[in-house]
């Protein structure tokens, strides 16, 4: 009897018996709705129901578009020791901050955006624990929007491409993967190129000019759902709205979706992907890769308008646990999958 006193006491003794495992995402975005659209608000909120799943302790906070603030937020998180760290490496302004930095013990995990291999290997040699790391495949998303807007012209196709910025991986490859489109048709043309910082005011604004020096356009292909609103905002206003076909990368919901012509999303969910990874390297059933890029890219359809319905009112009952290796037979992450999930759940 006293043998089983003694050994609850010092179970109970023992705070990582019992603690959830604790995982801090720096996410770059907004905590709602804004200029930029809802896609950081989105990943969140996936990611929450994926922690409710492996029972993580997440926390999230918001740097809200704001470099100097992400940094703040970095060296913070740092201080706190999590079990792991989540960050998105955009214009490689982390890299360079963690390789300022020394006596980095936690490992970090990179989502969406992620060092080049030099920067990876900079940063191993630094002695920075990199866990692993998942980036959705921007060029095949670049390429299946354009593909998809060149079908709907039979003659010239004359492309207005406004992109989100010039430098991060996601607006490179992205703006690679259209013109990879184009050379593949013979009757498309990039005729401009913007950039618009992923924003509706600024696409809206650029667009105007655009369209009223370049008559001959007739597709706008845009890197985000925010800056197609932008240039039908200028479209509406000088009459052309039913001479453009537009299209957007990002899966919006209905109020959104019903005024694109073409919107290609699914790297929304790689933030759950992460967590559904991370549960499988803390939890010693992880094999194959450290690092992913998936091609997670689908065309936006009544399914998926339902997935993200769900999403923004907080009802979705996906169990991500079955996409775990600590499954027997662990189900592919994929569109499809997520899919079925969501279907089963809602039975």
């Amino acid at each position: 009897m006293l043998k089983t006193v003694f050994f609850t006491i010092c179970l109970f003794c023992l705070p990582s018996v019992f603690a959830k495992q604790s995982i801090i995402f720096i996410n770059p975005g907004h905590a709602d709705t804004n200029v930029t659209g809802p896609f950081w608000f989105e990943v969140s909120q996936l990611m929450r129901d994926a922690a409710k799943d492996f029972d993580f302790d997440l926390t999230i906070h918001y740097a809200n578009r704001n470099h100097i603030e992400m940094k703040s937020l970095v060296a913070k998180a740092l201080k706190a020791k999590p079990d792991m760290l989540i960050l998105v490496d955009e214009k490689s302004v982390l890299t360079q901050q963690l390789l300022s930095l020394k006596h980095i013990s936690m490992p970090i995990y990179f989502l969406l955006n992620r060092p080049s291999e030099q920067e990876l290997k900079q940063l191993i040699d630094h002695g920075i624990n990199i866990a692993g790391s998942v980036v959705p495949d921007n060029k095949q998303a670049g390429q299946l929007l354009a593909d998809k807007l060149i079908e709907q012209t039979q003659h010239a196709a004359n492309i207005f491409a406004i992109n989100g910025d010039y430098t991060t991986h996601a607006a490179l490859d992205r703006e690679q993967g259209l013109e990879q489109s184009v050379q593949t048709h013979d009757n498309a043309t990039i005729t401009a190129k913007t950039v618009a910082n992923w924003s509706t005011t600024q696409a809206y604004r650029q667009s105007l000019g655009y369209f009223r020096h370049q008559p001959s356009i007739n597709i706008v292909w845009a890197a985000n759902d925010a800056m197609a609103i932008g240039a039908i905002a200028a479209l509406d206003e000088l009459n052309k709205r039913k001479d453009v076909w537009v299209g957007a990368i990002n899966w919006p919901l209905s109020v959104v979706a019903e005024k694109i012509d073409v919107t290609i999303g699914g790297h929304v969910t790689l933030g759950a992907f992460a967590l559904v990874n991370i549960y499988d390297l803390l939890n010693k059933h992880a094999t194959g890769p450290m690092h992913h890029e998936m091609a997670i890219f689908s065309q936006h359809n009544e399914q998926t308008l339902k997935l993200v319905e769900q999403i923004h009112s907080d009802n979705l009952a996906i169990n991500f646990r079955v996409f775990s290796k600590a499954n027997k037979n662990p189900l592919p992450f994929s569109v499809e999958s997520l899919l079925l999930e969501a279907t089963k759940s809602a039975l």
